[in-house]
């Protein structure tokens, strides 16, 4: 089995979300999550791959097991006819072609157990994988609604703080009344009374022409 796979999965399997943003430093922690979701998804597919390759040399290696226990049951048959023709000569061939076989049946059983054993291997890393990666996403969703839950309470704190700047602002303005000089007060008293006296005499000059 590919062990770069092996120590892959482990990696992944054990990484957790916080180790993941850590990782991320000045790169975008989303960014940094969603290429880990990617590489879990492409290990995913070479776990696959091998899986494959794994279930076609299982049904190879137990096809020739099975060629050779029908080899072995054949040629038993064929040293019964032998013997029983009084051919040993054509026994003794047989017995021999089945001292081979017997020694090669062990081997191709134990090879057939470690490939079958290897396919539940590659079975689990898929299961792991995909256990994984469900949760990564339901993390990566969880960081998201996070941030923009962050991204509005700042904002609407700039803008709380934008208005109360603005308020003080308008509280700290400093309102000067316009200084009046007693004299002018004076010259403006003096106008009214001309204007007054004015609208007066054209009142008694009316009156006068009606007489």
């Amino acid at each position: 089995m590919n062990e770069s796979i092996s120590s892959r999965v482990s990696r992944l399997i054990s990484g957790s979300i916080n180790a993941i943003v850590d990782k991320a430093e000045s790169i975008s922690p989303e960014l940094t999550m969603k290429e880990t979701i990617r590489e879990v998804d492409s290990t995913i597919d070479e776990v696959k791959v091998l899986l494959g390759k794994e279930s076609v040399e299982l049904r190879k290696t137990n096809q020739q097991l099975e060629n050779e226990k029908t080899k072995y049951k054949n040629l038993t048959d064929q040293i019964d006819v032998a013997i029983s023709e009084q051919r040993d000569d054509l026994a003794k061939s047989a017995i021999s072609r089945q001292l081979d076989i017997e020694v090669q049946i062990p081997i191709l059983e134990d090879s057939s157990t470690k490939i079958k054993n290897n396919i539940e291997k590659l079975e689990n890393y898929i299961d792991a994988l995909n256990a994984k990666k469900r949760e990564m996403q339901k993390d990566l969703e969880e960081f998201i609604k996070i941030n923009n839950e962050q991204k509005t309470s700042s904002k609407i704190e700039s803008n709380m703080e934008k208005v109360d700047a603005a308020f003080n602002r308008v509280n700290n303005l400093e309102i000067k009344p316009k200084y009046v000089n007693e004299e002018d007060m004076k010259l403006a008293e003096l106008d009214n009374l001309v204007r007054d006296n004015r609208i007066s005499e054209r009142l008694e000059a009316l009156k006068a022409n009606k007489k």
